[in-house]
């Protein structure tokens, strides 16, 4: 991302979780609240009737409703497991690592009075993020079970900030960690989990998506992997980091982590988007990953 100003992807990702929220028949993902998250030239476009009625057309769904499946499902799945693992292991510690423009603060906080709630983000993100929880707030106040981490991860470990806020590190906690790992080389994010491991106790849980290296897609999958890959680079956050699943799995569990579940698109779409009418489903191109540490 650009200093100075918040992330464009997670403006787009909150643009897609809005227009599959106001637009699909059953949404995989129900989030009211992103449209007011995303910046004011995709408001405009996605109140635009003739712009709602292409990007939701049959062709559009069929090509770039994958990048609509992957932000949608990768919200779905992680707060199912998130829910999950408040009322079955009571976990009450939530750290957004990159939380971006997610607006589980809107949705849910008040829901789970007694989960904490950590977001860490970089500072230029986090500042307008919380300008737009703000504003659609208006008087009232934010919850008081959040709390707004910032960090330059270029520059500080999430442990060491972390450890300036009111997170418990002898207490379990649940880590996601969407969207962004990505963006960095591979050394960052095993780095970044490494750290999580060293402050997060026995029974904490993560769920991450990663990306798989065009070069091991095929067909249609490989072409939009690939031209995703230019679009981000007009973006000026450029796609960088890429795993083997093998290559993962063995890296993770030499940490300390155990791989309770790794889902490809094939198995997000059979869960989440089976047979749907409108076409939408999750992009081969990425897997979401359930860690929990021993």
């Amino acid at each position: 991302m650009k200093a100075g100003r918040v992330s464009r992807t997670a403006e787009a990702a909150a643009a897609l979780r809005a227009n599959h929220y106001l637009n699909a028949n059953n949404p995989v993902f129900s989030d009211p609240y992103a449209i007011e998250m995303t910046n004011a030239r995709w408001r405009f476009l996605l109140k635009n009737g003739l712009f709602r009625k292409t990007l939701n057309s049959t062709f559009m769904n069929q090509t770039f409703g994958k990048l609509t499946g992957q932000v949608v499902g990768r919200s779905r799945y992680t707060e199912d497991l998130l829910i999950q693992a408040i009322e079955q292991h009571n976990i009450q510690q939530y750290v957004l690592v990159g939380a971006g423009l997610d607006s589980f603060v809107l949705r849910l906080a008040k829901q789970f009075p007694n989960l904490k709630i950590f977001e860490v983000d970089h500072p230029d993100t986090q500042k307008t993020k919380i300008q737009q929880l703000k504003s659609v707030l208006k008087s009232k106040q934010l919850p008081t079970n959040v709390e707004f981490v910032s960090i330059d991860f270029e520059k500080e470990k999430l442990a060491d900030a972390l450890l300036r806020s009111q997170y418990q590190p002898n207490e379990k906690a649940f880590f996601s960690w969407l969207g962004t790992t990505h963006y960095l080389t591979p050394e960052t994010t095993l780095g970044t989990l490494q750290n999580i491991a060293s402050i997060a106790p026995s029974g904490s849980e993560l769920v991450m998506d990663y990306s798989i290296d065009y070069k091991e897609l095929q067909g249609i999958e490989r072409y939009g992997a690939f031209a995703l890959t230019h679009f981000t680079r007009f973006l000026k956050e450029p796609l960088i980091g890429a795993f083997t699943t093998q290559d993962l799995h063995q890296a993770v569990e030499k940490m300390g982590y155990v791989v309770a579940e790794d889902l490809s698109g094939v198995d997000i779409t059979e869960r989440y988007f089976h047979d749907r009418a409108d076409h939408i489903h999750h992009t081969h191109g990425s897997h979401l990953i359930h860690l929990k540490i021993t």
